[in-house]
């Protein structure tokens, strides 16, 4: 494991996920949160007790980056979602 990269955890994306959405009206109508915001979101999952986390600790640079690449997937998934003739399942995926 590179020690410079950050690596998400499951339980680490779940804290994240949670304090974006406590955290939501900063974030305006496009999701767009501001640098403190991804600070705070970092210093909740390093000071999360139960989550052992891989790499260096988080930091909001990492944060706003995997915040992207989620909003950049759901997208995609929305997107085939919305396509006729194509099926998706939340659990299954487009089971392909």
């Amino acid at each position: 494991i590179d020690a410079s990269k950050a690596h998400w955890q499951e339980a680490e994306v779940d804290v994240l996920l949670h304090h974006l959405i406590e955290n939501r009206a900063a974030g305006g109508d496009g999701g767009n949160f501001q640098l403190s915001t991804y600070n705070s979101a970092a210093a909740a999952i390093n000071s999360n007790g139960t989550i052992t986390t891989m790499g260096p600790p988080k930091m909001g640079k990492m944060v706003k980056t995997k915040w992207t690449s989620l909003k950049k997937i759901f997208h995609q998934i929305e997107t085939y979602r919305n396509m006729s003739g194509f099926h998706w399942d939340n659990v299954q995926g487009a089971g392909i």
